[in-house]
């Protein structure tokens, strides 16, 4: 306002500043879209990556129990060269120098002697091939987040099976005491 009354209003900057903020607000709600498309190209992601079957195809789908399955074995030959160049040649650990191997994370160079490692490699090795054939972008990652460093974060752990180990030596394994069956302690019958 002035002393002699109100201010005159530029009709014009009035409607320069309008189309300019029309414009600002298309803008915003282009960059809404983008966000929305990759948040749904994100989820789908998402979705994929936990739809990934990793388990391997049985080779006869029949009636049989649970019990009469017997587990697959393990070739140590191709289980053994699949540790040495995933694990051995491409693993960068702290591990202790010395021969105590006291502190930190703990390793067995004769893995192939602690049946825990033997098993979860096994299964690193099923999930890493599962993986590495799935055709999602994402999928090393996830490999990674919940296969791989969960097993090396359990073999390589003080109370994991190279607890007893270091780099310098092996012990053999010792195992986690179980109780004889109930019935097998029972008397024989009257």
């Amino acid at each position: 306002m002035t002393a002699d009354g109100p201010t005159p209003v530029d009709v014009a900057e009035l409607l320069d500043r309008i189309a300019d903020l029309e414009k600002r607000l298309a803008a915003t709600g282009d960059r809404q879209d983008m966000f929305a498309q990759a948040l749904d190209a994100f989820e789908d992601a998402v979705h994929s990556a936990a739809a990934v079957d990793i388990t391997a195809p049985t080779a006869d789908d029949t009636d049989d129990t649970e019990q009469d399955r017997q587990p697959e074995k393990i070739d140590m030959a191709v289980l053994y060269d699949w540790v040495h160049t995933h694990v051995g040649q491409w693993a960068q650990r702290k591990i202790p120098r010395s021969a105590t191997g006291t502190s930190g994370v703990r390793w067995c160079p004769w893995w192939f002697h602690h049946p825990e490692a033997v098993s979860r490699f096994e299964a690193l090795r099923r999930a890493w091939t599962a993986y590495v054939a799935a055709k999602d972008p994402t999928a090393m990652a996830v490999y990674f987040r919940d296969f791989y460093d969960r097993t090396l974060d359990a073999l390589t752990s003080e109370t994991g099976p190279f607890h007893a180990c270091s780099p310098a030596s092996h012990r053999e394994p010792e195992f986690v005491p179980i109780a004889t069956a109930p019935w097998e302690n029972e008397p024989e019958g009257p």
